[in-house]
């Protein structure tokens, strides 16, 4: 009878130690990033701009910033941590001198309206990515990672040609342009 109760206490502190393991070593929970974290993230990255409020959508946060050009909305993901939006929402047309600067004269009318500027840029989806990867490179989408390198978000795609050959496209997330294509 005292056997029994040794084996299974034997086999509760097996199982107990499997448990642990798994849940330090395997299972992968993305904390959800502080308030505190995302304002410093859009603090350090839109140095110039004021954050006018900040709120979470299931795991997304939602910023909205003014500069001197605008009110932005910023959707960052709470779990990576990685812009993925960027949106301006109202122009600043009226963007007035700073104090004691006089303003200058109006420059005689132009022959053609001066361009508008240019939204800024967003985030291609991973779905975007892949088609220029293939429009590059025929095969078939094995992987596709969003990185940083050197300060600027990029895709890398990896892409199955056959059985013995395989290309690694990195595309800028932005523009879309191709930053590099080898072949293994």
């Amino acid at each position: 009878m005292k056997s029994k109760w040794i084996l299974l206490a034997v086999l509760l502190f097996v199982l107990a130690g499997a448990t642990s393991v798994y849940f330090l070593f395997f299972k992968e929970t993305a904390a959800l990033a502080s308030e505190e974290e995302i304002q410093e993230l859009v603090e350090t990255q839109y140095e110039d701009s004021s954050i006018q409020s900040i709120s979470v959508m299931g795991t997304e946060y939602v910023v909205m910033i003014e500069n001197e050009k605008g009110v932005y909305q910023i959707v960052i993901d709470g779990e990576s941590r990685e812009v993925t939006s960027l949106k301006r929402l109202q122009a600043n047309d009226d963007a007035t001198p700073p104090a004691g600067d006089e303003p200058k004269p109006a420059d005689p009318p132009a022959e053609t309206p001066p361009s508008e500027e240019a939204p800024p840029p967003t985030m291609l989806t991973s779905q975007q990515a892949m088609e220029i990867a293939l429009q590059e490179v025929s095969g078939k989408v094995d992987d596709i990672e969003l990185d940083e390198e050197n300060g600027i978000k990029i895709y890398e795609v990896e892409i199955e040609v056959d059985e013995e050959t395989e290309a690694l496209v990195i595309i800028n997330a932005y523009t879309g342009e191709i930053h590099s294509l080898t072949w293994d």
